[in-house]
């Protein structure tokens, strides 16, 4: 049984989602003109966002405070529309408009507060970007590490869309662990026991 119980802890979740990344790397394209172009400014974009996390990390506030200051900073930063569409998958053709709506004003929340719990024990550690390529369908990927004393380096892949006015993450692997895909199975199981409704319930517990 699947719950929407936020996402463990890094050292924790070490397993590959080999099939995602074989995917991923198979879209990318050879650099030339826009494209690599693109994919820098990707590459710039991502960085100040690691910038703005480590920032709140290294004020070293409560708990609360912290989860709160990176919700604002995951919010401004994601493609909140595109990654709930994709992540309810076939059940958004199935639901009501009145269900979508719900559904869309609570899960930006959800998103933010997931990201806020997966960084929020962090301190000490720098955000460096150490390369980008451009994906098809105007989109970059961009490889990250964060980079803690004494421990191993935490990776992190951004795919960013690069087609519209303002850069958006689309979707975010921590050690090869994909939200997209880890949040869409777990979307499924749970409308499948309890409905969109229920979805959207459980939903709105966890961001509270």
């Amino acid at each position: 049984m699947h719950s929407l119980s936020g996402v463990q802890p890094i050292g924790r979740r070490r397993a590959v989602i080999a099939a995602a990344t074989a995917i991923v790397m198979a879209t990318v394209v050879p650099l030339g003109g826009r494209t690599a172009a693109a994919a820098d400014d990707a590459a710039a974009f991502v960085q100040t966002l690691g910038d703005k996390v480590v920032k709140v990390l290294q004020q070293k506030l409560p708990r609360d405070q912290t989860e709160k200051q990176l919700n604002e900073v995951w919010l401004s930063a994601f493609d909140v529309e595109g990654i709930g569409r994709t992540v309810l998958g076939t059940h958004w053709k199935s639901a009501t408009d009145e269900q979508r709506k719900a559904y869309m004003e609570v899960f930006p929340k959800y998103v933010a507060k997931l990201y806020a719990i997966q960084f929020s024990d962090y301190s000490g550690e720098t955000f460096a970007v150490s390369g980008s390529a451009p994906l098809a369908a105007g989109q970059s990927l961009v490889h990250s590490q964060i980079v803690r004393p004494g421990k191993d380096p935490v990776r992190c892949d951004f795919v960013i869309s690069t087609a519209g006015q303002a850069m958006k993450i689309m979707d975010v692997k921590v050690e090869g662990v994909s939200l997209l895909i880890t949040k869409r199975t777990e979307f499924d199981s749970v409308v499948a026991q309890k409905g969109i409704d229920g979805l959207i319930a459980a939903m709105r517990q966890k961001v509270g």
